[in-house]
């Protein structure tokens, strides 16, 4: 819902997202009807597009608002190759128990 608020709020729209990140709109499409989520670049393309920030897009809380412990996480996060990043979230779900 945050990511078709921000497309709205923005005034564009989810194939001109695709087109610039380079996914078939029918993906696009899957992303936000199945509640099924992009890899993370393409998250942080998509952020990056809609002027906000992937942890926004992702827990709908702007990075402004967390707590210490948590802006220490996300900066920690940053440094990580992209590589690194992915391997992380794939660990941070697992251990959340999802799939």
């Amino acid at each position: 819902m945050r990511l078709k608020n921000e497309i709205k709020a923005k005034n564009t729209t989810q194939e001109w997202i695709s087109g610039k990140i380079g996914v078939p709109f029918g993906t696009f499409k899957k992303w936000m009807t199945r509640k099924t989520y992009p890899n993370l670049k393409q998250g942080v393309e998509i952020a990056k597009l809609l002027e906000t920030t992937a942890e926004y897009l992702v827990t709908g809380v702007k990075i402004e608002n967390m707590n210490d412990a948590e802006r220490k996480l996300i900066a920690t996060f940053r440094k990580l190759s992209p590589a690194n990043r992915e391997n992380a979230m794939l660990a941070m779900n697992a251990w959340a128990g999802k799939k």
